[in-house]
């Protein structure tokens, strides 16, 4: 990853998401994660990323921050990973998306798959998303990440599995190969017969049937 990203672990500060290193805007739950769950007082430091493998350190001041040092950059993974979910049940998308995040996962992308249990309209999708980003964001921080997921909601088994030739995750497949760097994973019931007979790729990641959030996070 480079040295920026051991000079961050080094510091050991607490770290945050932060959409701009050069114009530092704090939300409400920054301040209330800095000054009251990590007990940081006005001259303490902290660091941030954007998300776009940049990071910098600042310091906390009564009612702003102030950089302390130019921003570093750290260099990105060189092979990318992509994991493709049939969009489940409510709350285990967020959980999906908080794992994947902290595991280092270039692209998460949600899919309406033939057993999609849910199914959202255009407007929930959109409130969804913007749910799914801040546990992201979140998630990095944590994680002491600086590089965020690109992540996608919509479309069906045709357009986004089977048009783009995705490998599916499935008990009977063979096992995972290392370079497989892209991957779907089922919804609850199972894909269906048309969706198991229309992708000839398929990779087993365990021996037993997995729920969807516990395919995903082994596939990561």
């Amino acid at each position: 990853m480079g040295n920026g990203l051991d000079h961050l672990y080094a510091l050991d500060l607490p770290h945050i998401f932060m959409k701009s290193l050069e114009d530092p805007l704090m939300s409400k739950t920054d301040i209330h994660y800095l000054k009251n769950v990590k007990r940081l007082r006005t001259g303490s430091y902290f660091t941030a990323t954007d998300g776009n493998g940049a990071w910098r350190t600042f310091e906390l001041q009564r009612s702003s921050v102030f950089p302390i040092a130019s921003a570093e950059y750290c260099e990105n993974e060189r092979s990318t990973s992509e994991l493709f979910i049939s969009v489940t049940k409510s709350g285990k998308p967020e959980l999906i998306t908080q794992k994947l995040t902290e595991l280092g996962v270039s692209a998460i992308t949600f899919f309406f798959s033939e057993r999609s249990v849910p199914k959202w309209s255009a407007e929930k999708i959109k409130k969804n998303k913007e749910r799914l980003i801040a546990v992201s964001r979140s998630a990095l921080a944590q994680s002491k990440g600086v590089w965020l997921p690109s992540l996608e909601i919509g479309g069906n088994f045709e357009d986004v599995i089977l048009k783009r030739n995705i490998p599916l995750a499935d008990r009977t497949g063979q096992c995972l190969e290392p370079d497989i760097r892209r991957i779907a994973i089922g919804p609850e019931g199972g894909w269906s017969d048309m969706e198991l007979k229309s992708v000839h790729s398929k990779f087993s990641l365990h021996r037993s049937n997995l729920r969807s959030e516990t395919a995903a996070i082994t596939a990561a």
